[in-house]
């Protein structure tokens, strides 16, 4: 497990990293340095990704464009993200349409529904 002020990264047993964002909006710095530690940490070359996080946790247009990017979507094989309210969902639903990330993404509403959706894709060791 590594933390910053911002996150979590705990590299679960079972090949997904679980990323649980602190309070806060994340701006292209804070991102860049968690995304260095991630791999830097990491023991697999790709991986599915289970990102969750508190009341508010979000990201500024700068950090969305650079989390999308090839450099670092090229080590997800999937992305699902725990929303547990309606308006994270109309937002998640809203997202998906209009970014079309690269790497099939989902919102789900507990950690069990994301876990058993991405352990059908995916983890490859360095």
């Amino acid at each position: 497990m590594k933390q910053t002020d911002q996150i979590i990264i705990k590299y679960r047993e079972d090949g997904i990293i679980h990323l649980n964002y602190k309070d806060g909006i994340l701006n292209l710095s804070d991102s860049t340095i968690i995304f260095k530690l991630i791999r830097e940490n990491c023991p697999w070359e790709v991986s599915p990704i289970l990102a969750s996080g508190n009341t508010f946790s979000a990201r500024d247009k700068e950090s969305r464009v650079f989390w999308g990017s090839p450099e670092v979507t090229k080590h997800s094989s999937a992305i699902a993200t725990i929303t547990n309210t309606l308006a994270m969902k109309l937002l998640a639903n809203f997202y998906i349409k209009m970014s079309k990330p690269s790497v099939p993404t989902t919102f789900l509403s507990s950690e069990e529904e994301c876990v058993r959706w991405l352990k059908n894709f995916p983890t490859v060791n360095k």
